[in-house]
C-alpha cells in the first residue's frame, strides 16, 4: 500500500516502506525519470536485514505530486527531504542515484545531521562530465506525442544509448510510465524538470552542491560506476577535497544508465557500508 508523506509545500509524495519501523530509516532516491519502483529489490535486501527502507518518488516524479509552484529546485528538494525526516521522527541515511544523488547531497549538506543519519550517492557528483550528461538527456528526451507501448519506448532508450533492447526491457519501463486517455505511453514525471531556471544542471547546480558539499558532517559513500558516462576521476578528486570522510567504492562493470535501470546492482555496496558505520 502506497505511504503518504507531506512535502515542504503541503504537496503528497508517494512512498513504498518496508521492514521493521524501529529499524534504522534508509531513504532510497532514484533518478531523473525514475519512480520509487526501481528500488525494490534494494528495499526487500534492508528490510531483510532489519532496516527500515522508504522508497520515494521524488516531487514532480511517479505518483507524487507535481510542484505546485513548478520550482524543482535544490532547496524545495531539500526541504521535502526535511519533511520525510521530520515524519519519521530520527534522520535517515539518503541514498540515491544521478540527480536523486545530488538532492542526497543537497540534504546532508544544508539539513545537516538532524535530517542525515550518513549519505550515499550512486554514481552522483557535483562536477559530472557534459557530455555524459548531454547522453543521459538524450535518453530521457520527452516525445510530446508520448509512445505507442512501453516497449517502443524501451527501444528508444536502447538506441539512445547504442544498445539493443533487453528482454523485458519494456515491461521493466511500464512502472515509470503512464497511459493517457488516448492509449499513448508517456514518462511518469514533470517535464518541467528541463527548465534552467531550477538551477539544477551543470553550472548553477554544481555550484551550489559545493557550496553546501564541504557542510556534510555524516559518514559518505560514492558508488562509482565502473564505465560511468557521467562520472570521471576528477569528478571523484574534487567531491574526496570537499568531504574528506568519503569512501569511494568502484562498481565493477557497471555505466550509469545501468544503475539507473537496476539500482540492484548497488545494494551490496550499500550494505557494507551501513555494516561499517554501524546503521
Amino acid at each position: 500500500m502506497t505511504h503518504w508523506f507531506t512535502g515542504g509545500d503541503g504537496q503528497r509524495l508517494a512512498a513504498d516502506l518496508y521492514g521493521p519501523e524501529d529499524g534504522t530509516p534508509v531513504l532510497l532516491i532514484g533518478g531523473m525519470g525514475q519512480t520509487r519502483h526501481s528500488w525494490r529489490r534494494v528495499a526487500l535486501r534492508l528490510a531483510d536485514s532489519g532496516r527500515r527502507a522508504i522508497t520515494l518518488d521524488f516531487r514532480g516524479h511517479g505518483e507524487s505530486d507535481r510542484a505546485p509552484d513548478g520550482d524543482y529546485g535544490y532547496p524545495r528538494q531539500v526541504a521535502d527531504i526535511a519533511a520525510v525526516a521530520g515524519a519519521v521522527g530520527r534522520p535517515m541515511v539518503l541514498v540515491g542515484n544521478s540527480l536523486g544523488g545530488k538532492i542526497s547531497l543537497a540534504a546532508a549538506g544544508s539539513a545537516g545531521p538532524e535530517v542525515a543519519l550518513a549519505v550515499a550517492l550512486v554514481d552522483a557528483v557535483p562536477r559530472s562530465r557534459p557530455d555524459g550528461i548531454a547522453t543521459v538527456a538524450q535518453s530521457t528526451q520527452i516525445s510530446s506525442d508520448g509512445f505507442a507501448s512501453p516497449d517502443e519506448a524501451a527501444a528508444q532508450l536502447a538506441a539512445a544509448r547504442g544498445q539493443t533492447v533487453a528482454p523485458g526491457a519494456g515491461e521493466r519501463l511500464r512502472r515509470n510510465m503512464r497511459q493517457s486517455e488516448d492509449g499513448r505511453w508517456h514518462w511518469h514525471w514533470d517535464s518541467g524538470y528541463r527548465d534552467p531556471r531550477h538551477r539544477i544542471g551543470l553550472g548553477a547546480g554544481s555550484a551550489y552542491l559545493e557550496t553546501v558539499a564541504p557542510k556534510v558532517t555524516v559518514p559518505a559513500l560514492l558508488a562509482w560506476c565502473e564505465l560511468s558516462e557521467v562520472v570521471d576521476a576528477d569528478g571523484v578528486e574534487a567531491l574526496r577535497a570537499l568531504i574528506p570522510q568519503l569512501e569511494v567504492e568502484v562498481i565493477p562493470g557497471a555505466r550509469h544508465m545501468l544503475v539507473g535501470d537496476e539500482n540492484d546492482i548497488f545494494a551490496d555496496a550499500l550494505m557494507r557500508f551501513l555494516d561499517r558505520i554501524g546503521a
